[in-house]
């Protein structure tokens, strides 16, 4: 596959987030260096590593995707992507909001649905439905709920996805061409996208680092009593 110039330039975008995400990887959280007197900075920090971690895995394999012209499983792996962005951004707000306002509210509850939630019957806590955090961010950035439903589209095996884009009908012939080769799925529906979404969860994750140690601050303060 032969990219354009701006197409190029988006690919190029992608790498250079994803590669800055790699460089801020975490190894471990040292819960001794954290408040003794509550557990809930320790969950703070382990919801935000874990998701640098799914972040940084799945940006590198949708660049790889990308780059072999594997464009519907990039788009699944950006979507993915749009979402770890969106629960980070709730995060952030959640601890910003504690940093400035001094009250816990119900942090301690998304912190455990967040780490701990759950789908099925299995699951110790009820997990948040994803569409939930989307929401939460699109408050902000409105364009984020309708560029993640664009995304759903190719995810999902409906048109964009699944006819539009392994299929092409010749109707003169009345004849149906298969595979990748012929279908359409243009690579600026996703690419540029997906360079916002990496570039928003540097930006928070960064940003977060300061209301974090306020937090433990706080908490360790409260919980003292």
């Amino acid at each position: 596959m032969k990219l354009n110039s701006k197409e190029v330039k988006r690919l190029v975008d992608v790498k250079s987030f994803s590669e800055q995400i790699k460089k801020r990887l975490p190894d471990k959280i040292i819960a001794a260096s954290l408040s003794h007197n509550s557990k809930l900075p320790f969950k703070a920090f382990s919801l935000r590593e874990a998701l640098i971690h799914r972040v940084a895995e799945l940006s590198q394999t949708a660049t790889t995707l990308f780059e072999s012209n594997q464009l519907v499983p990039a788009i699944i792996m950006t979507r993915a992507v749009f979402e770890s962005t969106a629960v980070l951004y709730w995060l952030y707000e959640k601890i910003r909001n504690v940093s400035v306002t001094r009250e816990l509210g119900n942090i301690d509850e998304f912190l455990m649905k967040s780490l701990f939630g759950g789908r099925d019957d299995k699951s110790p806590v009820v997990g948040y439905n994803v569409l939930t955090a989307i929401d939460h961010i699109n408050k902000k950035f409105a364009f984020y709920k309708e560029s993640y439903d664009n995304l759903s589209s190719y995810a999902h095996p409906n048109w964009p996805g699944l006819m539009g884009a392994y299929s092409k009908l010749d109707k003169k012939e009345m004849t149906l061409h298969l595979g990748k080769q012929v279908g359409n799925v243009p690579i600026l529906v996703a690419l540029p996208l997906l360079a916002a979404s990496l570039k928003l969860f540097i930006h928070y994750y960064d940003d977060m680092e300061k209301y974090l140690l306020q937090f433990n601050k706080i908490c360790d303060e409260m919980h003292g009593k």
